[in-house]
């Protein structure tokens, strides 16, 4: 008899610690209202460079993308984003040569398709098409095809519209997400059409720039609340070259995987810092592509 007041108020402070660890399920952003978000990832790889006599693209780089959101209605908003790199480049003596380049920046209209809140749980499904502007850099010495070669290999080559030069992509997309106070779970399929306006540098005695590309990626993740604070994550996405926008070398692979580590900081009400390791286990990167670094959001 004397040790049910004692288990009573354990069970209290479990249960009101738990509550504590809940947090508060996230509130959809009224009209008129915008998200920043920013990333910063750093990376090392070897990635796939489909010239005859350059069959890689070896380095290191910094990759740099500002996004922004608009809500214009309950079921409608406007995405923007604006890649950049930073890298060095092996050169084939073993030195290494510092270049930047621009990525395509993309412009997007999102649309809720469905959004159902319950007691302590939410499921949203969207979509979203999204148009690329053909500004990605390349010059004739390849150095910034090949920063944006390097780049798309840190990323695990899930944004082919981003870093391929010389192509205007277009870029459908289906997203699936659902969350309660502990989790939050998400996939999405995207099938980034690229249309080629240029050969982007590349000779034709060396590459084969292809009129029409088209990728798929298919990505799923994980993200747990561990307190109000702080949020633990994982996600992986698989890359398909349906239709190579440059036609592989033989021996190329088509499929590639890429994983994702991430830890997540509640700065306030409306500022999130996040920090991220990556890396691919097979595929053409696998074994030598590692990366990181932070992520910022302010609604």
């Amino acid at each position: 008899m004397k040790q049910r007041p004692l288990l009573l108020i354990v069970a209290m402070l479990f249960a009101q610690r738990r509550a504590d660890a809940q947090p508060a399920l996230e509130p959809e952003l009224a009209p008129g209202s915008a998200e920043l978000q920013a990333f910063a990832h750093f990376g090392v790889t070897t990635a796939p460079f489909d010239v005859t006599t350059l069959k890689r693209a070896k380095g290191h780089a910094f990759v740099f993308l500002a996004s922004g959101r608009y809500v214009l209605s309950p079921l409608l908003s406007l995405e923007l984003r604006a890649p950049f790199v930073l890298g060095s480049v092996s050169q084939p003596a073993g030195s290494y040569v510092d270049a930047g380049a621009f990525g395509n920046p993309q412009l997007g209209l999102r649309a809720t398709l469905l959004r159902r809140a319950l007691p302590e749980s939410a499921l949203l499904l969207s979509t979203m098409l999204e148009v690329g502007a053909p500004l990605a850099s390349h010059d004739a010495d390849w150095m910034p095809n090949r920063v944006l070669a390097i780049a798309d290999g840190i990323e695990g080559r899930g944004h082919p519209e981003w870093f391929t030069p010389g192509v205007v992509p277009l870029t459908p997309s289906a997203t699936a997400r659902y969350w309660t106070v502990s989790w939050d779970l998400h996939a999405e399929l995207r099938l980034p059409v690229l249309l080629r306006v240029s050969n982007a540098d590349l000779p034709s005695a060396w590459a084969e720039p292809r009129s029409l590309g088209l990728a798929s990626i298919v990505g799923v993740g994980a993200r747990y609340h561990l307190s109000r604070r702080f949020t633990a994550g994982a996600a992986a996405h698989l890359f398909f070259d349906v239709l190579p926008a440059v036609e592989h070398l033989p021996g190329m692979s088509r499929v590639q995987d890429f994983e994702r580590l991430s830890l997540e900081l509640q700065l306030g009400a409306r500022a999130t810092l996040a920090l991220d390791l990556q890396t691919a286990i097979a595929g053409a990167l696998g074994g030598h592509t590692f990366g990181g670094g932070l992520r910022a959001g302010f609604r």
